[in-house]
């Protein structure tokens, strides 16, 4: 696998962090951050918030950071090994999505969240990092950052060359969208290995259900699946619907296919959504990762359906991903995601 290093990038040393879906791309010159009338997604103030930030250039760089204690990198991947196969992608990317992505490549110049990739190999970052051989180094809240320059920055891309797959854990559309481009051959990435990665649910949301509906739903559902207590812990191939205090738990049928016919995200689409709830357009429904949940209980609306899902595991995600299934999207969450808006890739 070939990792190179960021020719131009930066990193933003105001201090401030923000969630990994904040934004996806910036302007940057003369080494000032530049958000203008374009971005329309930001009010006047929050933009003139965020030019005043102080950001800081290195050129030829990959970046090693620390999260607690889960280590990874910072670099940037050439799309050709995307186009090739070797990054493993496992779900459907949507075309409108992309359309807009595509639109706003031409508006921007950095990339400012990087796509996550997750690996098999572990890696020794410590050891790098104990040779003290960065240029310069960064505390930022919980995350420390290391930045390698020039031959240290190579060595550390070497270790990557007996690497034959990166599994796409978030940035399917990011990577699509570049393939398609006619002017941006590589992406910013951050690289963290299997072993610090976790999987979450991401469960769905069809609102504003009326309950004559909801009614013809349960009787679907009761006279075709196992039904079980509310109570009942989630494992594979169970899901929870809850409606306006209503609550169960629906065992799914088994295929008899491979891992990806029994994907819990396409059974409950095939089965419950579509069948049951007849809706066939998932773009009406809403998603909530897990850390949401809690929050979202307190104050639902009593006429949403909730449908709580229960995790893929890594062995099956990888099964997946090595047979080329394509998963439909929001299959997977994985945690920890590299804040947004914090390293800067100009391209």
């Amino acid at each position: 696998m070939q990792i190179n290093m960021l020719e131009q990038s930066y990193i933003n040393i105001s201090g401030k962090i923000y969630d990994s879906e904040f934004i996806n791309l910036a302007n940057v010159k003369n080494n000032k951050i530049e958000l203008d009338k374009r971005t329309l997604f930001l009010t006047r103030k929050e933009k003139e918030a965020l030019n005043s930030q102080q950001i800081k250039n290195f050129n030829n760089a990959i970046y090693i950071f620390k999260y607690k204690n889960i280590y990874g990198v910072v670099c940037d991947i050439p799309i050709d090994e995307y186009d090739s196969g070797r990054i493993k992608c496992h779900e459907l990317v949507l075309p409108d999505t992309i359309q807009g992505m595509l639109s706003n490549l031409h508006g921007y110049n950095c990339e400012v969240a990087p796509v996550l990739l997750a690996h098999e190999k572990k890696v020794n970052y410590l050891s790098y990092i104990e040779e003290k051989k960065y240029i310069d180094y960064f505390m930022l809240e919980d995350i420390q950052i290391y930045v390698f320059c020039g031959k240290e920055a190579q060595k550390i891309s070497e270790e990557f060359l007996e690497v034959e797959k990166l599994y796409v854990a978030d940035g399917h559309h990011r990577l699509y969208t570049t393939s398609l481009s006619s002017f941006k051959n590589s992406v910013l990435s951050c690289l963290i290995s299997f072993e610090y990665l976790d999987i979450l649910p991401i469960h769905r949301i069809i609102p504003n259900i009326d309950a004559q509906l909801f009614d013809k739903a349960r009787e679907f559902i009761y006279n075709r699946f196992d039904i079980f207590p509310s109570k009942t812990s989630l494992s594979k191939g169970k899901i929870r619907i809850n409606y306006n205090g209503d609550s169960f738990v629906v065992n799914l049928i088994d295929l008899n296919s491979d891992a990806f016919w029994n994907n819990d995200i396409y059974r409950l689409n095939t089965q419950i959504i579509s069948q049951a709830f007849r809706i066939f357009d998932t773009g009406k429904l809403k998603y909530i990762s897990d850390s949401e949940l809690e929050k979202y209980e307190l104050s639902s609306d009593k006429k949403d359906v909730l449908i709580q899902t229960y995790p893929l595991e890594k062995e099956e995600f990888v099964e997946c991903a090595n047979n080329n299934c394509i998963m439909p999207p929001k299959s997977t969450w994985f945690k920890p995601k590299f804040p947004s808006f914090l390293i800067f890739k100009k391209y």
